[in-house]
């Protein structure tokens, strides 16, 4: 039966999106990593009802704008993973008179093998999920196969009111494999009696399946494991592996199936409540769709004299909206045809759509018109880079160095350990820490994020992109990518905080290689930056190098989390994390002779 499934066809995969992000990542989850096979192409279709089909008028443009943006948000999830699957991935929206119809409609014109859908309890009675799905399983073209997803916060228990909808059959069970995992899938249930048992011819791709289609619920992973594409992501190699991970279902192609996938309460790491719990992605903002016009205007056209950065792909424009909120447009470079930036600016989208967090850049908005453009709140303090190295005789007094430093640690464990998935920044510099009226410190430009699936280790990236003298050795050398990638950066910034010294300066010596000697032997007041004059905290100064001495280890295995950089900066060698990390300095040292300011304990001296 592989061998059938290994020379079928491409199925083409429509999937019914909301602009509810949780719901629309969890169904194109489940139909990019479960459903989908190399060569397939997913299609995330919003429809908008309006009152006479076809009909634009001012009002639904809006709402228009506002649907293209959020399903391209949606998409940029999963932009590297359908990459690395070779699974196409397309974004549309239509309006028709109702959601049913405009979704058979669709399928019907693409000639959809597969309609998946999302089932909500918390839907609104003008677009209630089950009538909708309901409509699509009674006129979904022929050769279509209705696939529900159904959406729950909470996994269903035994008694539940609804419970009389389903019948158990615990004679029947599947499993889903994983290359990293094999997840048990609970027993096929019969689904909604009241669905109408309307049969269907059978289509060349129905051969392989049973005469009568049953309708049947298939129960997801328990609520402890939502399936989200961090969990069933597998790398490159294991493309072929995963084929078995569609084929229970895509076997039985005509089947109407409902598949729960109740979503856990705590997934947030529970563990790590205290640094996270106020600060998660159900508390993101709704950012709007801007038109072109509007950004135009702000930034009086993009006037060069507004222009306040630029990247290697992407211009940054000053700007004021018409209620006097200053912004910062984020443009893709014109004339800028390369698909992999393109690629790029869709996922720093998606990461920031998903992004909370006062130490993180704060998203207001995108626009899709003339190119692709992301709005941010303007940072009157301009970048960390500009407040450390400006030449106009200001400087960042030891108070504020400090704050920012801990400012830092902070979104950078929120990033690691804090969001719906791990996000590895990969581009940590000064110059990408903007600071805000109060000198609080966010993390801007996530153009080479990666989101990082719980059960991978790490990424391994060609080419190596960031920035020289910030990059770990195990990037540099091997493009190995994980959460210690940020940490040796983060260690590096937290020496040019300290001394105001670029990493790399033609000028000077390597800033590692001139502060090394000087942590070993314990002479950490010769690194402070001579502008502050013996004006700092000694007690904080040694707790900010003794934790920069731990984050640029050459090993990766021996620096700390972000979650112990946090104690460290706290409570420095008294914190237990100090501690540990001292017990394994022998051990790092034997297995790695040029590990860094990390071969000794330093006893400060003054």
């Amino acid at each position: 039966m592989d061998s059938v499934e290994e020379s079928a066809p491409s199925a083409k995969i429509l999937v019914g999106v909301s602009l509810d992000a949780r719901a629309s990542f969890q169904l194109l989850s489940w139909a990019v990593t479960v459903a989908a096979h190399p060569n397939d192409t997913v299609v995330a279709l919003h429809v908008l009802a309006a009152e006479k089909e076809g009909k634009r008028v001012s009002s639904e443009r809006s709402r228009l704008r506002q649907a293209k943006a959020s399903v391209i948000s949606a998409l940029g999830e999963f932009a590297e993973t359908c990459q690395t699957m070779q699974v196409t991935l397309e974004a549309k929206v239509r309006c028709s008179s109702s959601v049913g119809k405009g979704l058979t409609e669709e399928a019907a014109q693409v000639e959809a093998n597969f309609l998946v859908l999302g089932r909500s309890r918390n839907s609104t009675p003008k677009r209630n999920s089950f009538e909708i799905m309901r409509y699509c399983f009674k006129n979904a073209p022929g050769g279509c196969s209705v696939v529900g997803i159904d959406i729950r916060s909470q996994p269903r228990k035994d008694g539940d009111a609804d419970s009389s909808t389903y019948e158990d059959n615990s004679s029947s069970s599947s499993r889903w494999t994983s290359n990293h995992m094999v997840r048990a899938v609970s027993p096929f249930h019969k689904l909604f009696c009241s669905i109408s048992k309307r049969e269907r011819r059978h289509s060349p791709r129905e051969s392989i399946c049973e005469k009568d289609s049953p309708r049947g619920v298939l129960e997801g992973p328990d609520a402890g494991s939502p399936v989200v594409a961090e969990d069933c992501s597998s790398p490159p190699s294991s493309v072929t592996g995963r084929r078995s991970s569609g084929n229970m279902w895509r076997r039985s192609s005509v089947m109407k199936l409902l598949f729960s996938l109740p979503r856990s309460s705590g997934e947030s790491m529970s563990k790590e409540s205290d640094a996270c719990s106020s600060y998660t992605d159900d508390l993101k903002p709704s950012w709007r769709c801007f038109t072109y016009e509007e950004i135009s205007r702000s930034t009086s056209n993009f006037h060069p004299d507004n222009l306040v950065g630029r990247g290697g792909f992407a211009e940054v424009f000053r700007g004021s909206l018409y209620n006097g909120r200053s912004v910062a447009v984020k443009r893709l470079t014109k004339g800028n045809g390369d698909r992999q930036k393109e690629k790029e600016f869709l996922i720093e989208l998606g990461i920031l759509g998903h992004v909370c967090h006062p130490n993180a850049a704060n998203l207001i908005g995108c626009c899709i018109e003339n190119g692709l453009h992301l709005v941010f709140d303007l940072s009157c303090n301009g970048s960390l880079a500009s407040a450390l190295h400006s030449t106009n005789g200001k400087f960042l007094e030891w108070p504020a160095r400090h704050k920012i430093a801990i400012g830092i640690a902070r979104g950078l464990h929120y990033l690691h350990k804090c969001c719906r998935h791990r996000i590895i920044h990969r581009d940590i510099k000064a110059s990408n820490v903007l600071l805000g009226p109060d000198l609080e410190p966010q993390i801007s430009d996530f153009g080479l994020a990666k989101w990082l699936p719980k059960q991978w280790t790490h990424h391994s990236v060609i080419p190596i992109e960031g920035t020289f003298g910030y990059l770990a050795p195990e990037y540099f050398m091997h493009g190995i990518v994980d959460e210690k990638t940020d940490v040796f950066a983060f260690g590096v910034l937290l020496l040019e905080i300290v001394t105001g010294r670029r990493p790399v300066d033609a000028s000077k010596q390597n800033l590692l290689l001139w502060a090394t000697p000087l942590i070993e032997s314990g002479r950490i007041a010769e690194l402070v930056d001579p502008k502050l004059e013996g004006e700092y905290d000694k007690s904080q100064l040694q707790r900010l190098v003794l934790t920069a001495s731990y984050c640029v280890r050459q090993s990766s295995i021996w620096r700390p989390s972000m979650g112990e950089v946090l104690d460290l900066l706290t409570n420095g060698r008294d914190s237990m994390e100090a501690q540990i990390l001292r017990n394994t300095e022998f051990q790092a040292y034997k297995m790695d002779d040029h590990d860094l300011a990390t071969n000794c304990y330093f006893d400060f001296d003054y």
